[in-house]
């Protein structure tokens, strides 16, 4: 455990700020382990160590190059997939603690256990950006249609719980790349660049949050044809509403907000989430101009992300988070 200097808090060993104060904590020092034996990869020769099942470079299989052991060596995760202990990407990837439900319980009768391959020529590639930021496994993108899930060809995708068994699809077109959600059970979200407009329901996740925007009614919330309203507290202005949710179908705090524009952060803003360490200190915001509601990153650390909708078109140096995974799309 590390104790915190500031307040005292107990904090697990792999945590990077308190939950008590949100200040950065001490290293713990860690032994140094010992160094793996670095063998070649059999598909692009790349040095990688002895006790990856898939090379980090180019993604494939290296088993084929290890010399046969006499007992069975448990298999290492592949480079780039997040384990139990690491889940706290650079992101805040989907949180086990905010109840989401296990995708690896439901049903896949009816399923295939593959994707097809992709067809046509490479011509992009989606590279996983590590926990740390560095560059992980890479699939390529082919001509045609690419299927991303824990039930794809990719195997390094396969032990992530979060992923849907069919989770996202991502097309070529004339213009560049389209990925469509399959209707995945914790969606599909884009990293914003630019200040963009926000729709009634979209969510929205900033570090390890994840919120749903609304829309107020201004007519005051008419009721059927006859207009008659609905009941409530006066109305002071109010326009939209953030909702913190906790798990499916449960909301632990909700913020309204009356004024053209609302920030959020760690340390500054209008809402705070002082207890997540990847929120920058000012984090977004969401203001509203000609009746719309819009939402712009303030140059956070880690980004702001919206989940998509339907389909949306990519271009290169996207980055997109599925599952517990952060990807780049890279033409």
């Amino acid at each position: 455990m590390i104790i915190c200097p500031h307040c005292g808090r107990e904090n697990e060993d792999h945590y990077k700020f308190c939950l008590g104060c949100g200040s950065q904590l001490p290293k713990v020092a860690e032994a140094e382990p010992e160094a793996p034996k670095m063998i070649g990869c059999p598909h692009c020769g790349t040095p990688v160590p002895n006790n990856f099942k898939f090379c980090g470079a180019c993604g494939g299989p290296i088993a084929a190059a290890q010399a046969p052991a006499s007992e069975p060596e448990p298999a290492a995760p592949p480079p780039g997939a997040l384990s139990d202990e690491n889940t706290q990407g650079i992101m805040g990837t989907l949180n086990r603690a905010k109840g989401f439900e296990d995708t690896s319980q439901l049903p896949t009768s009816g399923l295939d256990t593959a994707s097809a391959p992709s067809t046509g020529n490479a011509v992009a590639k989606l590279v996983v950006i590590r926990p740390d930021g560095t560059e992980g496994a890479t699939i390529p993108v082919h001509e045609g249609e690419l299927v991303i899930g824990r039930e794809s060809e990719h195997e390094a995708l396969s032990g992530d719980p979060f992923l849907s068994p069919r989770h996202a699809s991502i097309k070529v077109t004339s213009s560049g790349f389209t990925i469509t959600d399959m209707e995945s059970l914790n969606g599909v979200f884009y990293r914003i660049r630019v200040e963009s407009e926000l729709q009634n329901d979209d969510y929205i996740r900033i570090g390890q949050e994840l919120l749903r925007f609304n829309m107020v009614d201004e007519n005051g919330g008419a009721e059927g044809d006859d207009e008659t309203r609905r009941g409530g507290s006066p109305d002071s202005g109010t326009w939209g509403k953030l909702s913190l949710i906790a798990g499916p179908e449960v909301v632990s705090r909700a913020f309204a907000f009356a004024d053209d524009e609302i920030t959020m952060g760690r340390e500054r803003g209008d809402i705070l989430f002082r207890e997540d360490g990847f929120v920058s200190g000012l984090h977004a915001r969401i203001s509203k101009a000609n009746g719309k509601a819009l939402l712009k990153d303030l140059g956070s650390s880690n980004g702001t992300y919206v989940k998509v909708r339907g389909a949306r078109d990519l271009q290169d140096g996207d980055l997109i988070l599925m599952g517990q995974q952060l990807f780049r799309l890279v033409a």
